[in-house]
């Protein structure tokens, strides 16, 4: 038998020629072709794919998760209060504007309060050196001698572009139409350029008084006033017991066990009085504003005070 191979290119042939006796050559035996080579020293390696691009990032959303760069500051843990000091709803409250909207004229104020003598709601708009810019006086939407919802646009006119101002509420207390309740919010006052409007939901009372209660009976010579809340500065809380014409009978200082503004605190304090008959008073408590001076927070009850 005789066997003889054939080199084409790189594809290698087997031909057998088994008893050949005659000139025809026999059939050829092929076998599977094998990688190309040039040689036995060249071998070449197949091409490997670039390497796949990455993926297109998903666009930012609000379920995309953050990333924390740096470690967050401890919280403030505010100071704890006895667990039967609970802030009761807010008896007046502005929903709109919130604190630092920035305001055109005219601009919409929507609040809740009351009950008001004859549904009165008092609003004063001040500047920023304390002068007023506006006042004007709404009403409740609710029958006589109940809270409710009141709505109103005030205008107002101030001669630089942007000021800091500050927006009262007001409520009169029902037996003798004086000051009962009054809140109010820090705003931005612009003679041109486009609103900002914070709104903001119903809350507890910033600072209630929760002894005595309203229309109780206090007698002895003393009286325990309690109260909770925060305030915006570090000057002291005044607490105050008037008569019917606005004269005070008593009148103390207190100050908040948080010591710090805007964090939750407590107060107690043991306030004696000389009275010459039984008569209602008012039990007030104040908050002054630092800059400009004023009255930023008043809140009170009426009580039956005997000697």
């Amino acid at each position: 038998m005789k066997r003889i191979y054939i080199r084409t290119g790189a594809l290698l042939l087997t031909l057998g020629l088994v008893g050949c006796t005659s000139s025809t050559p026999a059939p050829l035996a092929i076998t599977e072709p094998v990688a190309p080579t040039a040689n036995a020293a060249e071998v070449e390696t197949p091409p490997t794919e670039p390497p796949a691009s990455a993926p297109t990032p998903a666009p930012f959303n609000m379920a995309t998760p953050a990333i924390v760069i740096e470690q967050p500051e401890e919280p403030v843990i505010p100071t704890l209060i006895p667990s039967s000091s609970v802030l009761p709803d807010a008896r007046l409250a502005i929903y709109r504007p919130g604190p630092g909207s920035q305001v055109t004229s005219p601009f919409q104020i929507v609040g809740r309060g009351g009950p008001s003598y004859n549904e009165r709601v008092h609003i004063r708009l001040l500047g920023e050196d304390g002068r007023v810019v506006s006042e004007q006086t709404t009403i409740l939407f609710a029958y006589p001698g109940n809270a409710g919802n009141f709505a109103t646009r005030l205008e107002f006119d101030t001669p630089a572009v942007a000021e800091s101002g500050r927006l009262e509420i007001s409520t009169d207390g029902i037996r003798w139409a004086s000051l009962d309740q009054l809140v109010s919010v820090d705003l931005i006052l612009l003679s041109e350029g486009l609103p900002r409007i914070h709104p903001v939901d119903h809350g507890p009372q910033k600072i209630a008084l929760l002894e005595p209660r309203d229309g109780s009976v206090v007698e002895g010579g003393q009286m325990v006033v309690r109260g909770a809340g925060w305030t915006d500065s570090e000057l002291p809380l005044t607490i105050e017991l008037l008569n019917r014409s606005g004269a005070a009978v008593a009148s103390y200082q207190v100050q908040l066990d948080s010591l710090e503004p805007g964090v939750l605190g407590a107060f107690e304090l043991a306030i004696p009085y000389e009275i010459p008959y039984a008569q209602y008073v008012r039990v007030a408590i104040r908050e002054q504003n630092e800059g400009p001076p004023g009255l930023r927070y008043f809140s009170s009850v009426e009580v039956w005070l005997k000697p």
